[in-house]
């Protein structure tokens, strides 16, 4: 559902994968695998000093928006900072919907940048690429608080053969799908319940799509979340995975052995299909969301009473909602709150070196200094005590005569750590209650959490099964195709795509890292 989440969420811009050279390295010319026996940043970092360090660029990719603050508090960490690590700290954003196609463009192109935001499902495709450098030795020399501050269990997720490629992101992130934002103001206009299963969801867009003819119930085209995770059904999510745009392998990894399935043919893909066409034909969805670019803006409006989203969301469209709508309150609706939660996939969010970097020593410690102390990390991610931002006990607050709505805030996914993670005074109750909530939870560990599949041997049929994907798959997923015969029209067009190479190939990598992992 990881990956059907994504979609929902923005069935944004298509992970599109991009050929990148191999050899995308930096101009210096020398092996980047390790770090330079040479450099002068190889002593302890405990003892440098601007006369040690000669000053180098340090420049981060990451996605989102630019606060206009950014300059004025990178200058300020730049300060803060020269004589432990004398870098000019420079960070560049990118529309989400483009961050990742851009990020290869640019390593494909040997642009110099040292540290980009990553994410689970690039990582196989970046090691193929060689768009990053390992980190071990590097972690060893300069990366000492990095080590002691993230779980093991997250660096080994993004091990490989014994190399560790990223940087690890420390946030709650079991079962995110498991959630979505709803207007409770609506809600509670109709003296609606609490929603917390796939009935109680129902009725609520009923009501909305019967009430309220402004306003789109859903803004998407899938109910997978309140069906699988309803508690008379599956009760969790479930672990999906293998597309750009949708995902179409599954493995139960509840059964022994732990079998690749094509997921269109299970159950499961079944049962959803006929609640979307439900859903489709009730009004409950946006008729063009196949090509709504804006989903978010819809949002934001008022027009529309929910959408896919999670605790990370909340805080945010909370604020541009009251512009537009000073009555609209937002809710975290959460399936299946008291059944089971699993750690289905890896961390998801972290950062990675760049090839191309001409200092990934410097870039390294930056990171280590980040992770380091609280004061460090808030200087980041709070900006300039007095001017972005006061502390009210343990929580930020917005200085005095600056709109809540407008205050610094950069995205933190590249080095996210919740045990630094400060709360703001204006946080909605809503999103705290729904931190609390997820930082409360003991999730069990699912067997291929840390698994990490790869198409490299099979890029045509890939190819292939996503294109029948894209035109087929989707428009019958989300109701607008509605028979039998167009629902095994796409199982046929996918078995002459190559699906079935696709999972005979996926299963071989899988009974791999199962004997490697010893999982029974």
């Amino acid at each position: 559902m990881k990956n059907i989440t994504k979609l929902l969420c923005l069935i944004m811009a298509l992970a599109i994968l991009v050929t990148v050279p191999a050899g995308c390295g930096g101009t210096s010319g020398k092996d980047q695998t390790e770090p330079d026996s040479s450099s002068s940043d190889q002593a302890s970092t405990s003892d440098k000093s601007s006369t040690t360090l000669e000053k180098v660029p340090i420049t981060i990719y990451v996605a989102g928006d630019r606060p206009k603050q950014q300059d004025e508090v990178l200058a300020a960490i730049n300060e803060a900072t020269k004589d432990e690590l004398n870098i000019d700290l420079r960070v560049n954003y990118i529309p989400w919907g483009d961050y990742v196609s851009q990020v290869k463009l640019k390593a494909s192109a040997g642009e110099e940048f040292d540290i980009f935001l990553s994410f689970f499902g690039e990582l196989s495709g970046n090691i193929a690429r060689k768009q990053c450098l390992p980190l071990n030795d590097y972690l060893d020399k300069y990366g000492a608080d990095l080590k002691a501050q993230i779980p093991q269990y997250l660096w080994d997720s993004l091990t490989v053969d014994g190399k560790i490629y990223g940087i690890p992101a420390v946030y709650a992130m079991t079962e995110m799908g498991r959630g979505f934002l709803v207007r409770k103001d609506l809600r509670e206009k109709y003296n609606l319940p609490e929603i917390t299963d796939l009935e109680s969801f129902e009725t609520f867009l009923d009501t909305i799509a019967k009430n309220e003819p402004g306003i789109i119930p859903y803004l998407g085209g899938d109910l997978s979340t309140p069906v699988i995770c309803d508690p008379d059904y599956i009760g969790h999510s479930i672990f999906t995975f293998g597309g750009d745009t949708m995902s179409y392998l599954y493995v139960d990894q509840d059964k022994r052995p732990l079998k690749v399935e094509n997921y269109i043919k299970t159950d499961i893909f079944k049962t959803v299909w006929k609640e979307n066409i439900k859903a489709y034909n009730n009004g409950w969805f946006e008729k063009d969301f196949l090509s709504d670019k804006d989903r978010d803006g819809k949002f934001i409006a008022g027009k529309a009473a929910s959408m896919p989203g999670d605790l990370y969301n909340i805080t945010d469209r909370q604020n541009q909602l009251k512009k537009n709508v000073p009555e609209g309150e937002i809710e975290l609706a959460i399936i299946n709150k008291e059944g089971r939660w699993i750690n289905i996939g890896p961390v998801n969010n972290f950062a990675m070196i760049s090839t191309t970097s001409r200092n990934p020593e410097r870039a390294v410690m930056f990171m280590n200094w980040l992770r380091k102390d609280q004061k460090n990390y808030d200087m980041y991610m709070l900006g300039i005590e007095g001017k972005t931002y006061n502390l009210k006990g343990e929580q930020a607050e917005v200085p005095e005569g600056v709109d809540p709505k407008d205050r610094y805030n950069p995205t933190p996914w590249f080095t996210m750590h919740f045990p630094y993670l400060r709360t703001w005074t204006t946080d909605p109750p809503a999103y705290i209650e729904a931190l609390n909530f997820w930082n409360s939870l003991k999730p069990e560990t699912a067997p291929l959490s840390t698994f990490s599949y790869s198409s490299e041997n099979v890029k045509a049929e890939k190819a292939a099964v996503e294109k029948v994907m894209v035109d087929e798959v989707i428009p019958l997923f989300f109701g607008i195709k509605q028979t039998e015969e167009d629902y095994n029209r796409v199982l046929q067009l996918l078995e002459e795509a190559g699906i079935q190479k696709i999972i005979d190939d996926t299963q071989r990598q899988i009974d791999e890292f199962v004997a490697k992992n010893n999982i029974q």
